[in-house]
């Protein structure tokens, strides 16, 4: 339902207010963005850093420099995200940098439960699945490398990649609406709560299917600017 006095400028002002109330995506974060807030790592080379994990390129790897056996990657899931698959590209070419068992863990802060234990193929090539069929939210998931190939030291990854059962929260409430988050949108102000909520979240939907669709629909469409969606 959209009142008789709803202009286009309407629309405009609300995506002000979104974008400057809601948690931006990290395009550091690539691929897995709207799923995970931050990645730590253990350790790092300087050419070899965690963001060659979500790159989407197979020939980047983030590679680990540290002790055997201690090292690990820990995913900061954002808020209602339910893991249906968590996979790790592998290429066996790593020789003994490739993982040979990873233990996957879950929880919220230090509290974490382990999971699952994965053997990894050491011929294999592509996409390991190490984590699937979550029922509940984890805020925190972390992958520890128990062993790498003929006992290597430290460690290669090439991807790590993200299928969710549900959409994340969108962050959004009928209470961010109320009048006096509204003082520098004087055009949205009378309007219902309930209304300006409904209405915020049909512009993230279609924000989020533009996003989608736009290097279909936009070929030439300089993919450095970023999504719309970090277009304000």
């Amino acid at each position: 339902f959209v009142p008789p006095t709803w202009t286009y400028e309407c629309d405009e002002d609300l995506v002000h207010f979104l974008y400057d109330h809601i948690g931006k995506e990290d395009e550091n974060l690539g691929s897995v963005k709207q799923y995970v807030d931050s990645i730590d790592v253990s350790s790092y080379t300087e050419d070899f850093n965690v963001s060659c994990l979500t790159d989407s390129h197979a020939d980047t790897y983030w590679e680990s420099d540290g002790s055997q056996g201690q090292h690990w990657v820990r995913l900061n899931m954002k808020k209602g995200t339910i893991v249906k698959k968590l996979l790790l590209t592998v290429d066996t070419t790593d020789e003994n940098f490739m993982p040979k068992r990873v233990a996957v863990y879950g929880g919220e802060g230090d509290n974490l439960k382990k999971l699952n234990d994965v053997g990894i193929d050491e011929s294999y090539i592509g996409d390991v699945c190490i984590l699937e069929d979550m029922t509940t939210h984890l805020p925190v998931i972390e992958i520890r490398i128990v062993e790498c190939r003929d006992d290597g030291i430290d460690v290669r990854i090439r991807g790590i990649k993200i299928k969710s059962s549900r959409q994340r929260d969108l962050g959004l409430s009928a209470d961010m609406f109320q009048l006096p988050n509204l003082v520098r949108y004087p055009r949205l102000e009378g309007t219902d709560p309930d209304l300006l909520y409904r209405r915020a979240v049909l512009i993230q939907r279609f924000i989020k299917v533009l996003d989608s669709v736009l290097h279909h629909l936009v070929p030439a469409w300089d993919h450095t600017v970023g999504t719309f969606s970090k277009l304000k």
